[in-house]
């Protein structure tokens, strides 16, 4: 079933874009509601950012702020993320589809297709709603190169340090973790995802590709996601009742295993493929969850407290760095917000 709340409240923004001034009357009249509902709505757009003033008098009404019209064919960041708020990127439910809600919004074909073309190239992640924005100035590069399918010139940071330099066909963009991930494949291969805030440079190109129909961003990401960190590697973690919520608020793999005991505590049975980057993450938990298995991994973490211990202890630490000691590894950001730094 249509979201009629959600149809109607874009079906008004589109009819403040092509008007400069429309009376709550006529949109109650146009969407056959009350004016006390079209008040709510403008309410629920402007708390969302849309930027909608009111007119006071006898022929006011409501109209888009002048400086910042909505354009569908100029969408940045900050628009697509009203839009999802909106539930128009949303995935569609077993009976709609986001052209149905558009439709019954009254949008025109033209709007109809862009917002199509968006939702399968723009995809938001929310498992980890974790906001911290970090622009990189290339969207409104990569925003027109992805709807014109026009390859781009990309050259980005590489984890060693140094640059890597290609082209890419920019197939649509992830926002995760307060963060914009590019998905965008080379000449000869399938997509890869690069982190635009480690891309120093997007230039467009006049070379076109053939958008992959059968693609979609969403269906994608959702499958690297399950299948980055995956392995053979076994680790039992006995979880007290203390920390059993947040540890089940964690995004296990469709491979992993909870166990719940009459206490309230936990038994959470993980393949992966490497222990170490579980050190951080176990560490931070202290006495509430503890490795019974593997007992290398036990040995690493009890290496990593004595450690600690020893710098609250004495001014120098002793004993041997534990197995993730590497400066440049990712594996407190992979074990807390699921993030890779690298392309």
């Amino acid at each position: 079933m249509v979201d009629a709340a959600r149809a109607r409240q874009l079906g008004i923004v589109h009819m403040l874009r092509s008007r400069t001034n429309v009376p709550a009357s006529e949109l109650a009249g146009r969407f056959g509601v009350t004016e006390r509902t079209i008040y709510r709505d403008i309410v629920t757009l402007t708390a969302h950012g849309i930027p909608i003033q009111a007119q006071p008098g006898k022929v006011g009404g409501f109209r888009l702020s002048p400086e910042t019209a909505l354009d569908p064919l100029t969408i940045d960041s900050d628009h697509a993320l009203r839009l999802y708020v909106l539930g128009f990127l949303d995935p569609p439910s077993t009976d709609t589809t986001s052209e149905d809600r558009a439709r019954a919004a009254g949008i025109s074909d033209t709007v109809q297709e862009v917002i199509r073309r968006l939702a399968q190239r723009i995809h938001f992640d929310t498992a980890d709603w974790y906001w911290r924005d970090e622009g990189s100035g290339h969207l409104p590069v990569l925003r027109t190169a992805m709807l014109a399918a026009t390859a781009l010139e990309a050259t980005w940071r590489t984890k060693a340090g140094g640059q890597e330099a290609t082209l890419l066909k920019p197939y649509g963009v992830v926002w995760k973790a307060g963060e914009w991930h590019m998905i965008a494949a080379r000449a000869t291969g399938g997509p890869a995802r690069f982190r635009l805030n480690l891309v120093d440079r997007l230039v467009p190109t006049d070379l076109t590709f053939t958008y992959p129909e059968d693609f979609s961003v969403r269906d994608w990401w959702t499958q690297t996601m399950e299948d980055y960190g995956k392995g053979d590697v076994r680790v039992v973690l006995d979880v007290s009742a203390g920390a059993r919520d947040e540890m089940l608020r964690l995004s296990l793999k469709s491979t992993s295993q909870v166990h719940e005991h009459d206490n309230g505590s936990l038994t959470i049975v993980l393949f992966v493929d490497r222990w170490e980057w579980l050190i951080p993450l176990v560490s931070s938990y202290g006495p509430d969850v503890i490795v019974a298995e593997p007992e290398e991994l036990r040995a690493a973490i009890a290496a990593q407290l004595r450690r600690t211990l020893a710098v609250y202890d004495s001014a120098m630490p002793s004993g041997p760095a534990p197995p993730d000691g590497r400066s440049d590894d990712d594996s407190r950001l992979r074990s807390t917000h699921g993030r890779h730094p690298g392309a």
